[in-house]
């Protein structure tokens, strides 16, 4: 009985404030945004308007004369336009092509390595390939910029498994090479092949360790002298090309040529994936 005595109190005090609210707010009954309407002696609530006044436009006289002095100020006060899709466009270096889209394969295609994993671009626009029985891959259908003076850059990630995450072919001058990253096991990294020497075996061979989930830059360098590779700033191979022979390992890999990247066994993401020309300053 107690608590049927404060709701009714509750209620009447609620609907007490309402009403003063109302009339305060828009002079006329009602409670809270409803007003108590009279329609031929029946009463409803119905959801109150305002009623505006119309505002009348406002009259400026400008002296005779003043009309162009007004509208140099108003040009010079103007905010400047902003520029157009096309002029804003930034050219970026016109030595530089993009092989990746971030859509689709494009020139790419998948490798037929058999028993190889899914290829795919997924949702944030990277390449990523899934767990294969041996190799998963793509490789490029084209003919390649130059096979000398040139960089290849790309950022990669492994995702999980235990071998290399990168084996990124690419020319030699009239040859092809492959740069392995986390090859036997999951450390070796270096140029495979190096006077019929793979990278575990010839003196381009490191040992690095990989976290899985994070980003590594890549980039090989090609020139007429010299074969070079980095992983982020740490550089992996300083070859002098004289005198060497550089080749692709005989096998699968050979299905990357001219250009490809694959994995062993690993899921991997790539990203960025880009050739740059170099100057003759280069």
């Amino acid at each position: 009985m107690r608590i049927f005595s404060g709701l009714v109190v509750f209620l009447l005090v609620f609907v007490a404030v309402g009403a003063a609210m109302h009339v305060a707010l828009y002079g006329k009954p009602g409670v809270f945004i409803w007003s108590l309407e009279n329609n031929s002696g029946s009463y409803s609530l119905s959801r109150t308007t305002l009623a505006v006044a119309p505002i009348a436009p406002a009259t400026v006289s400008i002296a005779p004369g003043a009309e162009q002095t007004n509208e140099e100020e108003r040009l010079e006060t103007a905010p400047a336009p902003a520029p157009s899709a096309e002029s804003s466009k930034d050219a970026g270096d016109p030595n530089e092509i993009a092989l990746f889209n971030g859509k689709d394969l494009g020139t790419w295609e998948k490798t037929q390595f058999g028993g190889e994993g899914d290829v795919f671009v997924n949702e944030d626009g990277n390449l990523e390939f899934g767990f294969g029985a041996v190799i998963t891959g793509i490789n490029w259908t084209e003919d390649v910029p130059a096979t000398s003076n040139y960089e290849l850059t790309l950022d990669a990630m492994k995702l999980d498994g235990n071998d290399f995450f990168v084996a990124l072919t690419f020319p030699v001058k009239d040859s092809h090479a492959t740069f392995v990253i986390g090859g036997w096991g999951g450390g070796i990294v270096g140029i495979s092949s190096v006077d019929d020497l793979n990278a575990s075996e010839n003196e381009t061979m490191n040992i690095e360790g990989f976290e899985d989930d994070k980003w590594y830059k890549i980039k090989v360098r090609v020139t007429d002298g010299k074969l070079e590779a980095w992983i982020d700033e740490d550089q992996m191979v300083d070859l002098e090309l004289a005198g060497r022979k550089i080749s692709l390992y005989p096998g699968d890999i050979e299905l990357s040529a001219p250009i490809g990247i694959a994995s062993y066994q690993t899921r991997a993401q790539y990203r960025n994936f880009i050739w740059r020309n170099l100057s003759a300053a280069e």
